[in-house]
């Protein structure tokens, strides 16, 4: 097989665009990153670049290879890292409220199962963190399922639902919310702070809500943190939703009072990992740890 050292040069020189920019970034005199380039087309019989004095184009074939040679080389740290630790690290990237009330429970119950394994999980952009995953830079996705169902490669993800549980409206007590028929149209009247509310998640909600929401310029304030939105809530005259478990002690202290969604919306959770990894023991042991710890709220 190809030395992967020789991949890793080609995808310096085609990211760069420049076989001195590349030789500099890779620590070689541009003479041997060129002998580098020239054994891999001569190993594969094809070639890679059109080279003039002043400049380089991917040929067809190099612009082929350019995104099957980054998913090669992401590959092999995967395999190089799990060698090197046991079990691995573990990446996850999730939506704020995701991070914000559920990540922690579920660490708690997969830590018993995989003690030696390091978890990070951070929330980000989906477009952007599909990009990661693809990259094998994560390893499993957590959002809301309305934006799983929403992102790009689908062919190669694999998604599932894990946990579903109802959106409240949370106000403060005595709010004038109170008082009016809390249809949508009436909520809309009033601000609005949501937690995470992206793109992908508003593409995929029902043409009628949506075109209603985007109407009103919903929401006002967009944070990432359902705490932060939630404190809002209790000081302020603005509405947010949360799950309903999220919200539940902030109304058994009073701080709070919540009556259901009117357009009936679901806190969905959803996974997505590549198809290749889905069933690696600790991406399947975090997401049962979540199911189980999900499942423990609602008990």
């Amino acid at each position: 097989m190809t030395d992967l050292r020789l991949i890793r040069h080609f995808e310096s020189v085609f990211r760069l665009g420049s076989f001195s920019k590349a030789a500099e970034e890779l620590g070689l005199s541009q003479s041997a990153l060129t002998k580098s380039i020239q054994t891999l087309e001569a190993n594969w019989d094809v070639t890679l670049f059109h080279r003039t004095t002043r400049s380089i184009a991917a040929t067809d074939a190099g612009k082929r290879l350019y995104p099957m040679g980054v998913d090669l080389l992401a590959h092999a740290e995967t395999v190089k890292r799990e060698a090197r630790e046991g079990e691995r690290a573990l990446n996850i990237v999730c939506g704020p409220t995701i991070l914000d009330t559920l990540i922690q429970p579920a660490i708690e119950v997969f830590r018993d199962a995989f003690p030696l394994t390091r978890v990070s999980a951070e929330t980000m952009p989906p477009a952007h963190a599909v990009e990661e995953l693809i990259q094998r830079r994560v390893h499993l996705l957590l959002y809301h399922s309305t934006t799983i169902d929403g992102l790009p490669h689908a062919r190669r993800l694999k998604t599932a639902e894990l946990f579903s549980e109802p959106y409240v409206v949370a106000c403060r007590p005595g709010h004038a919310v109170l008082e009016t028929d809390r249809s949508l149209t009436s909520l809309l009247k009033f601000e609005w702070a949501i937690a995470g509310y992206d793109p992908v998640f508003e593409s995929g909600l029902p043409k009628d809500i949506r075109d209603v929401l985007l109407a009103s310029n919903f929401p006002k304030y967009r944070l990432l943190s359902q705490p932060a939105c939630l404190e809002m809530t209790k000081r302020t005259d603005i509405l947010s939703t949360a799950p309903q478990s999220v919200i539940a002690p902030l109304v058994a202290s009073g701080d709070l009072d919540v009556f259901p969604h009117p357009a009936n919306l679901k806190f969905s959770i959803g996974a997505a990992s590549l198809i290749e990894t889905w069933r690696e023991p600790v991406v399947m042991g975090f997401v049962d740890s979540l199911r189980s710890s999900c499942q423990n709220r609602l008990d």
